[in-house]
């Protein structure tokens, strides 16, 4: 891909011109924290996609390695006291070097990607995954990244009638992963909204909002996706949208800055399914089952990017009784998780999330929540490689099984 079809050539190099290269990011870096080297912090990237657009360097595999290292936690954005606009630096280098990786590293990413944002690969692989999980067989699947993300449990609310509404239309928005490998979350949240007084739209499929093709570097198909993604939307009309990934709703949330002025209403209209339930909550008297176990919050990167109250998922689980809320006393915020990264770069993945884990191997914790799908599963595999019995959830699932 040329310069020319991905980003503005000046547009991007007056973005990384606000940088200032004071540093201030470098120890909220995941990337940084475990490199420490230039090239794998946020100024460092910045200057290499500089480099790349000013034609001062070509792509090679160092830096495609270097760009696609970055988790795009925005955890640098959230500190930066020149509001750099790094997603669309870090966008705008993968754009660059997207048709640059080997052969062999394009065809798997793009047979992932394909797989994941296609509606019938994804119902064909769904129906394999479930039969593999009914008879009990996932355990005997090749032991490699790809297949140890997969839960080994079917949907456990799968039985459970949603109370019918009349009440204003919502429409929940699933993610791709987790339409693939778990109708839970889904599940969870449609009992919750119903239960609340909404009257859920029911989607045909779930439609691919484009984030992991984004943040790949495959613009176009990012694009065609959106608009997809858009055009259904507005075709249903719901009066609120809800998103169940954070990752998802963070993506819906830049549309109008990536190009489609028509999506303005729509990215006003989308709310964090945790922000959204506990604004409801507090106006109703619904009821839950005490629960006395610890559970564990683990607040994903993209969480900060929808939800401006770092504390909307303690808040919500609160309302549970006897529920013991604890957050990690690791402070490094990335899990490692970040999009593809659980697979593309899964030892950085790993190494990132071991102090985690070791945390939770080392208490009396019972259960997990993360309202990102990727965070979810990657917790889980390493969970499960330690052999560690937490339950791992999105805080709406543990909700709704609490609901009484």
């Amino acid at each position: 891909m040329s310069i020319a079809e991905s980003f503005n050539k000046q547009e991007i190099i007056d973005a990384t011109d606000q940088c200032v290269m004071c540093g201030l990011c470098l120890p909220h870096c995941p990337t940084y924290t475990l490199a420490q080297t230039e090239p794998e912090s946020p100024r460092g990237r910045i200057a290499l996609v500089r480099a790349l657009y000013e034609g001062k360097l070509d792509s090679s595999e160092t830096i495609i390695s270097h760009l696609g290292n970055c988790l795009t936690c925005m955890n640098c954005e959230h500190v930066c006291p020149a509001n750099v606009n790094y997603e669309k630096i870090i966008d705008a280098g993968r754009a660059v070097t997207y048709m640059q990786n080997s052969l062999l590293g394009l065809s798997q990413q793009s047979t992932l990607l394909f797989a994941l944002s296609n509606a019938r690969a994804r119902k064909f692989f769904k129906a394999c995954i479930y039969i593999f999980r009914t008879l009990g067989l996932i355990r005997l699947l090749p032991k490699t990244r790809l297949f140890s993300l997969l839960p080994e449990t079917n949907n456990t609310l799968a039985n459970i009638t949603a109370h019918k509404s009349n009440g204003p239309t919502i429409a929940i928005i699933n993610s791709c992963a987790g339409d693939l490998v778990s109708d839970e979350t889904l599940t969870a949240a449609t009992l919750v909204l119903s239960k609340l007084g909404y009257s859920v739209v029911e989607q045909k499929q779930t439609l691919c909002c484009g984030a992991l093709h984004q943040h790949s570097g495959d613009l176009k198909t990012a694009k065609e996706l959106r608009q997809k993604f858009i055009h259904s939307i507005n075709q249903q009309n719901p009066y609120y949208l809800v998103s169940l990934a954070t990752g998802c709703g963070a993506q819906i949330k830049r549309y109008a800055e990536l190009d489609d002025i028509s999506a303005e209403q729509l990215s006003k209209k989308i709310f964090d399914v945790n922000e959204f339930v506990l604004q409801q909550i507090n106006k109703t008297s619904l009821s839950f089952r005490p629960l006395a176990k610890k559970v564990y919050l683990h607040k994903p990167c993209s969480q900060a990017q929808v939800i401006n109250d770092a504390t909307v998922v303690e808040q919500l689980l609160n309302n549970i009784p006897e529920i013991e809320l604890v957050t990690f006393e690791d402070k490094l915020a990335c899990c490692g998780a970040g999009g593809m990264n659980t697979l593309a770069q899964s030892e950085l993945a790993k190494h990132l999330v071991e102090n985690k884990i070791l945390e939770l191997k080392n208490t009396t914790a019972n259960c997990l929540v993360s309202s990102n799908i990727g965070c979810a599963l990657h917790f889980q595999a390493q969970l499960k490689n330690e052999n560690t019995h937490v339950q791992v959830c999105h805080p709406i699932t543990l909700l709704a099984q609490q609901m009484v």
